[in-house]
């Protein structure tokens, strides 16, 4: 006997996870999103997930909510909102059909001076209609989500959300061409392998490794001399990595990439000269 289909918006999201569903996940054209910008979406969907997803509803969040860590002002909340409206989700119907919404609808900003100040926001009724059949998500831990410092660790974080759960799934292979798409790396930006990898790559994996509940393996697979496609492999962590992952995720980000890949220095007290180890030696009769 099958089981019967579970839909994302049946899942009732946690405080701090939401459920977001692979239609904003598996997306092409976020390239120009901001690493605010990317969070912010994932927020203000688990935002209304929490609220009830429904047909023309309007949603508020504090403004508070969507500011980077450390920003006392509210123009990148804002330029994160404006990029949202302007970037364009492409869905592909079974029957043929192309669907195209905006990630965000129209929204209401209070006056960023009032305490307290109230984002409203709203999502196309088109969109609501395709997340409604929503059958695959991921669960993203906000503060994991936050702690990021690159927009790459976000796109490939909640790519790998999406499987890390399936028991029969601990793998996968994409073009390289594909694999840039879904990272949102910009067509112009590190043409070469080197500088994917040194720019991307690295510091993405380094950030999941050391913050997610899980880890990534990446395998570049080469015809020839040149790399061509990308092996991914993903598992669950340690009780104990967990725990390591949690503590990292809660301390403070300068720092963060030395010590996550294992390169950061410690200051240890300098070692007393002979002399002054004699004279504070205990004397013996």
């Amino acid at each position: 006997m099958s089981k019967a289909l579970v839909l994302t918006l049946t899942i009732t999201p946690k405080d701090r996870e939401a459920v977001k569903p692979a239609e904003l996940i598996q997306v092409t054209g976020h390239h120009e999103l901001t690493l605010n910008a990317r969070r912010a979406i994932t927020i203000l969907w688990h935002n209304a997930h929490m609220q009830g997803v429904e047909d023309g509803k309007d949603y508020t969040i504090e403004i508070d909510v969507l500011k980077p860590d450390g920003h006392k002002g509210y123009e990148m909340v804002e330029e994160a909102i404006e990029a949202l409206m302007r970037t364009i989700l492409t869905v592909k119907h079974m029957d043929g059909k192309t669907r195209r919404v905006q990630f965000l609808g129209g929204n209401d900003l209070d006056d960023p001076d009032r305490p307290a100040g109230i984002l409203t926001y709203s999502f196309d009724k088109r969109l609501i209609e395709v997340l409604r059949e929503s059958q695959i998500w991921g669960r993203i831990a906000i503060p994991v989500l936050m702690a990021f410092t690159s927009r790459y660790s976000v796109s490939l974080y909640e790519n790998l959300a999406q499987f890390v759960n399936l028991e029969y799934k601990t793998s996968a292979e994409y073009s390289l061409a594909d694999f840039r798409l879904m990272m949102g790396v910009p067509p112009s930006r590190y043409k070469s392998f080197g500088e994917f990898n040194k720019h991307v790559l690295k510091p993405a994996v380094a950030e999941i490794n050391g913050l997610a509940p899980f880890g990534v393996s990446v395998l570049p697979i080469k015809e020839g001399k040149k790399v061509v496609r990308i092996g991914l492999g993903w598992w669950k962590k340690s009780e104990a990595e967990l725990r390591e992952a949690y503590a990292e995720a809660q301390r403070p980000k300068v720092g963060r990439r030395a010590r996550i890949t294992g390169t950061a220095e410690y200051v240890t007290p300098p070692m007393p000269s002979q002399d002054r180890l004699r004279r504070l030696a205990p004397k013996t009769s």
